[in-house]
């Protein structure tokens, strides 16, 4: 009987342990705050969402959209939602109001921001009409460096943003990223590698929500 208490009570203290974890990680997603945008197509069509035609965006939110939260997909989130406050100071911003460029590709840093604004990456070339969010390889600069522009469409008020890679990661986080990642993808990373990987990503994500180094993501308005 002892030994079935002790079981239990063992069972219970490990899951108490995951929950814990589990809160925690939530809270610090929820600390990237919200973003607020309007939808032209939600007004029109008449939709009715808890705040209107006003949609809150949460990083949990771009979460569900990629599967999961990600390096990439919180700094596409923390990006996109400072650029928003820089270009509408005083006002919702409106999805599909902008003209974004990048200056590389990096899939969860567009799933993020096409997400958020209502983007999507060379869009107009199905609709033989302009695309309003390219990769430009002109911004193109230095090996961990991604340049973004995104531009007002009504009073082309632009601001520049800078993702320096080696200032957000730590030596050991970049080389977890570039050896493990590849093994990943090819299906021979080990267990411990895994382990690894995965508390990594849960660091830098924790970073960049609650203290991102200085220099990782620099904003200019042009």
């Amino acid at each position: 009987m002892k030994k079935m208490i002790y079981t239990v009570l063992f069972i219970f203290a490990i899951s108490s342990i995951g929950m814990a974890q589990t809160r925690t990680t939530d809270i610090v997603y929820s600390k990237a705050g919200i973003i607020k945008i309007k939808d032209k197509k939600a007004i029109a069509a008449g939709t009715k969402w808890k705040d209107g035609p006003i949609l809150s965006i949460s990083l949990e939110d771009v979460g569900l959209f990629d599967g999961h939260i990600c390096a990439c997909n919180t700094a596409g989130f923390i990006i996109t939602k400072n650029v928003l406050a820089k270009l509408f100071p005083e006002e919702t911003p409106l999805r599909n109001s902008m003209n974004i460029k990048m200056s590389s590709y990096t899939q969860d840093i567009v799933d993020a921001i096409e997400f958020i604004t209502g983007n999507r990456l060379d869009g107009g070339k199905y609709m033989n009409t302009p695309s309003d969010f390219v990769i430009d390889p002109s911004l193109k600069g230095e090996q961990g460096i991604v340049t973004f522009v995104f531009e007002r469409k009504d009073n082309v008020k632009k601001v520049k943003v800078v993702l320096n890679k080696a200032v957000l990661l730590s030596k050991k986080e970049m080389n977890i990223f570039m050896t493990i990642k590849p093994k990943m993808a090819n299906k021979t990373a080990t267990k411990a590698e895994k382990k690894q990987l995965k508390e990594a990503t849960i660091a830098v994500v924790k970073k960049e929500i609650i203290a991102i180094p200085k220099g990782a993501i620099t904003y200019e308005v042009l």
